[in-house]
């Protein structure tokens, strides 16, 4: 039989798991704190529960957090990676950011991943190449903040302030999980993260983001585009692009109105396929009538795509071409690349760090066929 995975659960779950077990529904809540709040990894060490109580945790049920395998650290020192193996053998990584502010409070950024993999098949992402994967639980989720807060602690910053899901795999592919890491995280009881410090990212899956609209939470949301038409954007995102632009901008449109929060468009420049003045003015009609804020990524490094960075002056004209057509535009500073930790380059690594296999991507995602 297998055991009961704890972190998952929220405190409603573990009162009747506790219960179901014949003690006080009161253990629930004692449990849970340890569990989501100290990030406890281990019942024996629990000395608030009764000897009996942890003896019967240990053989029904796990709390078990991943285990780190390989660390790397940029060489800015502003970003670090962390390769985690899952209890099955799975392996993922996560990203920590650290951004020091002068006279403010400094902010500890923790990307997460959310599958193993992902499905979406996009033709400049790293993930993409991985055909075996799995979703990810929330009790996994939230291992992954909770393992970067005891090393924020450690490199003596004051924990975890804010959280991304921008790591590996598709949040709304996995969106029940996701939906309850999220509010494991904003616990009271928890690790007390805001709503509003938190952003989810999607590649665009519409009916999802309609879902989204309704939890009546405070999230950020992400739309990573790539492409201000649908022909080029089915190229560069096959997954994604199921569900064409309209109705794409119309789900983004209601997540707006129904949660408050201003949305964030993920651009990422390619050279000689998505960087043209015209590819700024199409990006511009999409977006009228939104105040949808357009982050410019120039693309990553990732071997297996035939892609590169557009030169810098034109992406200061794609970025200036948006501004005349009254777009909001920012060019995101790259931080982790020399680790092969920024945008599209997360993928299953071996513990010493190489990917596990490499799979050539078939042809260039250009403008033609």
């Amino acid at each position: 039989m297998s055991k009961v995975d704890l972190r998952s659960l929220n405190k409603e779950e573990l009162t009747s798991f506790i219960t179901s077990l014949g003690q006080p529904a009161f253990r629930a809540g004692q449990l849970y704190r340890q569990i989501q709040k100290n990030a406890a990894d281990d019942f024996n060490a629990m000395s608030d529960l009764p000897a009996e109580l942890r003896a019967r945790l240990d053989e029904q049920a796990t709390v078990a957090l991943p285990r780190i395998i390989r660390r790397q650290d940029s060489a800015a020192g502003d970003t670090i990676k962390l390769l985690l193996e899952l209890t099955d053998g799975e392996r993922i990584e996560m990203v920590l950011m650290f951004y020091e502010r002068w006279q403010a409070h400094n902010r500890v950024t923790c990307c997460v991943s959310s599958q193993s993999g992902c499905a979406m098949n996009c033709r400049f992402c790293a993930t993409a190449l991985h055909a075996r994967f799995r979703n990810l639980s929330a009790g996994e989720i939230v291992a992954q903040v909770q393992i970067a807060d005891r090393l924020a602690y450690d490199l003596g910053f004051s924990g975890i302030t804010n959280i991304v899901y921008m790591g590996m795999g598709e949040p709304l592919a996995n969106l029940a999980a996701v939906k309850q890491s999220v509010e494991l995280l904003n616990s009271a009881e928890g690790m007390n993260i805001g709503m509003r410090r938190i952003t989810i990212s999607t590649c665009g899956l519409a009916p999802q983001i309609r879902e989204m609209s309704h939890w009546g939470y405070q999230l950020g949301l992400a739309v990573s585009l790539h492409a201000a038409d649908d022909t080029l954007r089915r190229r560069l995102m096959p997954g994604a692009a199921h569900y064409p632009l309209c109705e794409l901008m119309a789900a983004c449109r209601e997540y707006r109105e129904l949660s408050g929060r201003r949305l964030t468009v993920e651009y990422a420049l390619f050279d000689g396929i998505n960087d043209t003045p015209e590819d700024a003015a199409k990006l511009a009609a999409l977006l009228t009538g939104t105040d949808i804020l357009v982050n410019i990524i120039p693309a990553n490094p990732l071997p297996e795509a035939r892609i590169k960075p557009p030169p810098s002056s034109v992406v200061e004209a794609f970025c200036q071409k948006l501004s005349e057509l009254n777009v909001a535009v920012q060019l995101r500073h790259k931080r982790g690349a020399d680790i092969e930790a920024a945008c599209g380059q997360l993928r299953k690594r071996t513990a010493e760090g190489e990917p596990e296999f490499r799979r050539e991507q078939a042809g260039t995602p250009g403008r033609e066929a």
